[in-house]
């Protein structure tokens, strides 16, 4: 997978990205070779945690539920948390798997919707439509966000200040690419229009889907 990716890209964005249009990868080739091996890395981050980690992640979910137990506001996330507790001090590591297995499945869902909206929002903003351009955009820029998924092997505040980092400069990666890659003129603020509207549309969609996800493995936590 690493021969796909030039990681020169992220030092040096403005271009890096002439390089990643040299390789002219299809939206098949990528997602073969390069969504489906990174978007593997965050549940692996899980599964560490509910597994070699176990007892550092037991501990702050019980901090977790001394904190907010009994706070309204936090009552779902609670009850979330004391059956993630409840999985993890039993012998029975199927539902962890299952709960991995979902995660990469939503892993894997991301850079289509990332791609959907740069492809649409390009076209709007007086960019260039191009679909395979829009994927090669969003799965390149998803993979700090993937790598730092790894760090969800340790349940900390640490932990959420990583993912933000990665998540901003995945933005970062998709604004530069805006001008380089799918010629969105700098002209009358475009560029700037086109990656705040983006990021407040992908945020939006990622909550929803977050919402999806995290029912998908609370019921599997319940069963």
């Amino acid at each position: 997978m690493f021969k796909d990716v030039d990681f020169s890209l992220y030092l040096n964005p403005k271009e890096g990205w002439d390089r990643v249009l040299e390789k002219k990868l299809t939206i098949r080739e990528l997602f073969f070779r390069v969504v489906i091996p990174f978007a593997l890395i965050p549940p692996i981050g899980h599964l560490i945690g509910f597994t070699v980690l176990k007892n550092q992640y037991i501990e702050s979910i019980k901090n977790f539920i001394q904190q907010f137990e009994g706070k309204e506001e936090q009552a779902k996330s609670v009850e979330y948390m004391k059956a993630l507790l409840r999985t993890l001090t039993d012998s029975d590591m199927s539902r962890e798997f299952s709960i991995a297995v979902v995660t990469y499945g939503f892993e894997m869902i991301k850079p289509f919707i990332l791609a959907g909206l740069i492809f649409f929002l390009a076209g709007a903003f007086g960019g260039e439509k191009n679909p395979d351009k829009a994927f090669s955009v969003a799965v390149y820029s998803l993979i700090p966000t993937w790598v730092a998924g790894i760090m969800y092997m340790l349940n900390t505040p640490i932990t959420m200040i990583i993912l933000f980092l990665a998540n901003f400069y995945t933005f970062y990666l998709v604004f530069t690419a805006g001008e380089k890659v799918l010629k969105i003129p700098t002209e009358g603020s475009k560029h700037f229009q086109f990656i705040i509207v983006l990021i407040i549309l992908y945020l939006i969609l990622s909550g929803l889907i977050g919402y999806v996800e995290s029912t998908i493995s609370f019921s599997i936590l319940m069963k």
